[in-house]
């Protein structure tokens, strides 16, 4: 069961990794080919960048309850399946007592 928490977590970093290389390169090549001059390029990728920044602060925002919940459903399942696992070990001691 904790694969399988594991595997959201690493599929919805994944998602979030690939927006942002996306947001990024789409920037970079509109900027690239607008035809505008050195100047205007260099102010528009300046606002392009803090636009950016913005967004993936306001995702991480957005996205930071549900990861601690991803997290913490990890932690209860790792401790559940850690007790399972020491009550086992004891069960041959009690079927012999």
């Amino acid at each position: 069961m904790a694969n399988n928490s594991e595997g959201e977590r690493t599929v919805l970093l994944s998602v979030l990794a690939g927006i942002g290389i996306g947001a990024i390169v789409g920037a970079v090549v509109a900027l690239l080919l607008a035809p505008k001059s050195g100047q205007e390029t260099r102010e528009e990728l300046a606002k392009s960048v803090e636009k950016l920044k913005e967004s993936v602060s306001e995702l991480s925002q957005r996205i930071k309850p549900a990861l601690e919940t991803v997290a913490s459903t990890i932690r209860q399942k790792t401790a559940s399946g850690e007790q399972a696992g020491e009550a086992g070990e004891h069960a041959p001691e009690q079927a012999q007592a």
